[in-house]
């Protein structure tokens, strides 16, 4: 009788074994209707470290007060239908314009979006503003871990794992209503946008209009 419970066990264990090995290594390619590709897809994962990147990318503060204020250019800012908009009375939206070294063309200037409401709405140190967005072009060491320009789409992966979406030349990383959409130029960071979202329904239409 011993013997008979003692292989149960085992046979069980044996079971057990083999479904989460199946798990783990499910990969699979799937394309929506609205053409946004999954390229690798293991059995649903948390992916601690780039949920973390997506709820804060910047210590927006910190980056703000490494700047020269002289050369950074602001201005109230209409926030686009797709942009969280909290519900706060007095409120606007915000544009800080930090050029780089290799400034030449203000349309590529790195952008930061924040709304602002409040007594401190119109001041620069403003510590109750909230980031929106982020459209980045230049390397910028100030950035901390969102200085992804230049990178290579291995170290991405390597960074934040492989479970995206694509679309033409960019990857798509979301959690929730936070999105990272990469512009990718010879496998390496051209450019990128961080935006915080007033929908977690991530879908190509969206991606387009944001990017256009």
């Amino acid at each position: 009788m011993k013997i008979k419970v003692l292989t149960i066990l085992i046979l069980v264990l044996i079971s057990c074994r083999n479904v989460t090995k199946k798990e783990t290594e499910q990969v699979e390619i799937i394309i929506d209707s609205t053409e946004l590709k999954i390229e690798t897809s293991k059995k649903q994962t948390e992916n601690i470290k780039l949920n973390s990147f997506l709820e804060n990318p910047i210590d927006l503060q910190g980056f703000k007060t490494l700047k020269n204020i002289n050369y950074t250019t602001t201005g109230v800012s209409n926030g686009m239908e797709y942009h969280l908009n909290p519900k706060f009375k007095d409120s606007i939206f915000y544009n800080y314009n930090y050029p780089t070294v290799n400034f030449k063309n203000y349309k590529k200037t790195n952008r930061v979006l924040v709304f602002k409401y409040g007594k401190n709405k119109h001041t620069y140190d403003d510590k109750t503003e909230i980031l929106i967005e982020l459209s980045i072009f230049n390397k910028d060491s100030d950035l901390g871990k969102a200085n992804l320009v230049g990178l290579s789409q291995t170290e991405l992966e390597s960074e934040f794992g492989a479970d995206y979406l694509t679309l033409e030349n960019r990857i798509i990383y979301s959690h929730k209503n936070k999105v990272l959409i990469i512009e990718l130029k010879n496998s390496r960071v051209k450019s990128f946008n961080y935006i915080k979202l007033n929908t977690e329904n991530i879908e190509s239409d969206l991606i387009r209009k944001i990017v256009k």
